[in-house]
C-alpha cells in the first residue's frame, strides 16, 4: 500500500512539472508554433530544457525542487503572456541585420544561462541551488516564524528596446514577535524600495516604521549625517506591514541573497530599533 501510494504521488509530481521541451508535435500555443517555426528558436528552447533537466536532478531536496519547478512554470507563463505577440513580423534594424524574435530569443537564452549557472565556490553546485541553501542559512539565525519568507513577483521590464525578466517583490524575516522586510516595485521605469518594520500583536502585524520610497516615507538612513533620511514612525495605517493570510515561501533563489544590512539585524534583535534613532540605519558605532 505505501509503495502505491509513493506511485501516486510520484506520478503527480510528475505531471505538475513543466515540459523540459516544446514538443512540436503536440505544439498547442501560438508562442509554441512560432518557436516550433523558426530552428534558432527551437534549438534555444532545447538547450533551456536541458538546462531545466539538470538543475532538477541536482537536487533531491523536495523544498529546493518545488522552487525551482514554481520558478520554471512562472516564467513559462510569463514568456507566453509578454513575448507572444513581439515581432511577429519580420524585418530589419537599422544595422541591416535580422531583427525578428529578438526579445523572445533573448529571453530564452538568458533563462538558459540563469538555470545553467554554477556557484563559484562550488563548481558542482547549481547558482540557483546555492541561493536557497544561503538563504536558509540566513533565516536560520532567527527564530522565523508564520510571517517570514520571500513573495517574489517576476515579470519581464523594458530595458531599452529589450524585455528583461526581472524578480523583484519582498523579503520579510522574523525573529520572535519582530518582522523586518524590504519590498522592491517598478513603476514609472524606475524601481522603489520600501524598508518596514513591524511587531506581531495578536497574531497580526502592527507597523512600528517605514522608510524608503513609497508612501510619502522619508529615504532610509544609509549612515551619513542627513536630516532627510530618516524612519518615519508610527505610518499611517496603510502603509504596507507585509502581512498576508498566506505564508510566503521559505525560500525563493529568484529574489537572490539576503543583504546582511545593519538595519535588518538591528530591527530584528533590538527591539528599541529604530524608535530611539530615527535617523540610524542600524550601524554600531
Amino acid at each position: 500500500m505505501k509503495r502505491l501510494a509513493f506511485s501516486i504521488v510520484a506520478l503527480t509530481a510528475l505531471h505538475a512539472l513543466p515540459a523540459h521541451a516544446i514538443d512540436c508535435k503536440k505544439a498547442s500555443t501560438s508562442i509554441e508554433r512560432r518557436i516550433c517555426a523558426d530552428k534558432p528558436l527551437r534549438q534555444a528552447d532545447a538547450a533551456m530544457g536541458a538546462a531545466y533537466a539538470r538543475i532538477l536532478k541536482a537536487s533531491q531536496d523536495p523544498e529546493i525542487r518545488a522552487m525551482l519547478i514554481e520558478s520554471q512554470k512562472h516564467w513559462l507563463a510569463r514568456r507566453d503572456l509578454r513575448l507572444d505577440q513581439e515581432d511577429e513580423t519580420e524585418g530589419a534594424d537599422d544595422s541591416g541585420e535580422e531583427a525578428p524574435k529578438n526579445n523572445l530569443l533573448k529571453a530564452i537564452e538568458a533563462r538558459t544561462s540563469d538555470l545553467a549557472e554554477f556557484s563559484k565556490a562550488d563548481a558542482k553546485l547549481p547558482r540557483l541551488i546555492e541561493i536557497a541553501l544561503k538563504q536558509r542559512r540566513f533565516n536560520a539565525q532567527f527564530t522565523g516564524g508564520p510571517f517570514a519568507g520571500y513573495s517574489a513577483d517576476c515579470d519581464f521590464l523594458p530595458s531599452g528596446n529589450d524585455q528583461i525578466y526581472t524578480c523583484l517583490g519582498t523579503r520579510t524575516y522574523q525573529n520572535k514577535d519582530r518582522v523586518c522586510s524590504v519590498t522592491t516595485d517598478f513603476a514609472t521605469n524606475a524601481l522603489y524600495t520600501t524598508q518596514t518594520v513591524a511587531e506581531v500583536a495578536d497574531d497580526k502585524l502592527k507597523t512600528v516604521a517605514t522608510c524608503g520610497d513609497e508612501n510619502g516615507n522619508s529615504p532610509c538612513p544609509d549612515g551619513q549625517p542627513s536630516a532627510d533620511r530618516r524612519w518615519t514612525l508610527q505610518p499611517a495605517a496603510t502603509a504596507n506591514a507585509s502581512g498576508t493570510n498566506t505564508p510566503s515561501p521559505k525560500i525563493s533563489a529568484d529574489l537572490g541573497e539576503d543583504e546582511d544590512s545593519p538595519w535588518l539585524r538591528a530591527c530584528l534583535i533590538d527591539k528599541s530599533y529604530p524608535l530611539a534613532d530615527p535617523a540610524s540605519d542600524g550601524s554600531r558605532k
